[in-house]
């Protein structure tokens, strides 16, 4: 297949896709990590009890930050879709899908950190249940929560292992960087199943580091240099 010449609407959608890489991983990590993440306690229900009700608001920020990524996620969707449909139009509609896909599961475990203020907050659970109790059920919505996000990071793997493909054809962006992409969300996807098949085994952030490396990358690439016409 011969890809034609770059077009304006591909240009500003490349430069759309880079802002919303880098956009989207701020958002992510202020909100997983530095607000809602940072109360969060491993295995200690009581003490992330106590830091959420003591700080509310910075939960609060977090849940913020987490539907604004996740309503962006559909943005970089289209701006990908513009881009890569001269490529592959079906492959790129199949990649947008499941990245939709990806910010619906997450959108909806959002629900979970509302579930927890509310159990922490409302006067009407507190009654009706005891403090341990309540920490108990909290922390179930934490682990939902957990378990949902894994879930939608597999839609996300998908959906990006297809964008990879489909940049490594195009030749807009050079090849060694969409090969990186490529193996760094195949390794995303891998880990995020092996966590649903052996939930005891050792599999951490470091699984998921060559994709925020690689989202780091591309987004500046895209939003300075752009894309480029390939070669014939």
């Amino acid at each position: 297949m011969t890809i034609g010449a770059i077009d304006n609407e591909q240009r500003y959608a490349a430069r759309v896709a880079g802002f919303l890489y880098l956009f989207l991983m701020v958002c992510g990590v202020v909100g997983e990590f530095n607000a809602r993440g940072s109360l969060i306690v491993d295995n200690d229900p009581a003490k992330t009890a106590i830091h959420i009700v003591a700080s509310q608001r910075l939960f609060r920020v977090g849940i913020v930050c987490d539907l604004t990524a996740f309503a962006g996620d559909i943005a970089i969707a289209l701006a990908l879709y513009i881009l890569l449909r001269p490529v592959g139009r079906y492959l790129a509609l199949l990649a947008a899908f499941w990245r939709v896909a990806e910010a619906a599961v997450l959108g909806a475990i959002t629900l979970n950190s509302m579930t927890m203020l509310l159990l922490l907050t409302d006067a009407r659970y507190s009654s009706a249940f005891s403090s341990t109790q309540v920490q108990n059920l909290m922390w179930l919505f934490n682990d939902t929560h957990d378990a949902g996000y894994n879930i939608g990071m597999i839609f996300l793997a998908l959906g990006c292992i297809v964008s990879s493909y489909l940049l490594f054809k195009s030749r807009y962006i050079p090849r060694l960087l969409a090969a990186f992409g490529l193996v760094a969300y195949i390794v995303m996807l891998l880990a995020c199943v092996l966590t649903i098949i052996f939930p005891e085994a050792p599999i951490g952030l470091a699984f998921y580091g060559p994709a925020g490396i690689y989202e780091i990358t591309i987004g500046l690439w895209l939003l300075i240099l752009g894309i480029k016409k390939p070669a014939r």
